[in-house]
């Protein structure tokens, strides 16, 4: 009985819950880069995550501003190794790109230090967003 308890509970998947909060329909996560804290937008249609050369320590970046294209940004990045924390508990360590995302946060009317994209929601099995309750569940 003891066995059937422990293998059951082994196969129900770890679901992390990540509070969020919504400003003109966007989705805001809390989260450190680099020990720091930023405010990452959740974009589901990224494929790289993107940080705002500011959150990362850079004031000037001596690449060209992003321009918004149709349904993305374009625009140079430098690729730079984060430590990335999301909810406390869940620590990535990966290349982001990092460029300037002060006129695409003028855009939105909203300061967000960065875009939390694909290269990171796909280390999970499944992101469920939770509107009631202001969580995005990740389930590893």
């Amino acid at each position: 009985m003891l066995l059937l308890a422990a293998t059951s509970s082994a196969a129900q998947p770890a679901v992390v819950r990540l509070p969020f909060r919504a400003v003109n329909s966007l989705i805001l996560v809390e989260a450190k880069v680099n020990g720091r804290p930023v405010t990452m937008l959740l974009d589901t249609g990224a494929n790289k995550t993107i940080l705002n050369a500011k959150a990362y320590g850079i004031v000037h970046l001596p690449v060209s501003q992003p321009v918004n294209r149709g349904p993305g940004i374009v625009g140079n990045a430098l690729r730079l190794r984060v430590e990335l924390e999301l909810a406390h508990e869940i620590l990535f360590s990966q290349p982001v790109s990092v460029m300037n995302l002060d006129e695409l946060a003028q855009h939105f009317g909203i300061h967000f230090d960065g875009l939390l994209g694909q290269d990171i929601l796909n280390q999970f099995r499944s992101l469920r967003i939770d509107y009631k309750t202001h969580t995005i569940e990740l389930e590893r």
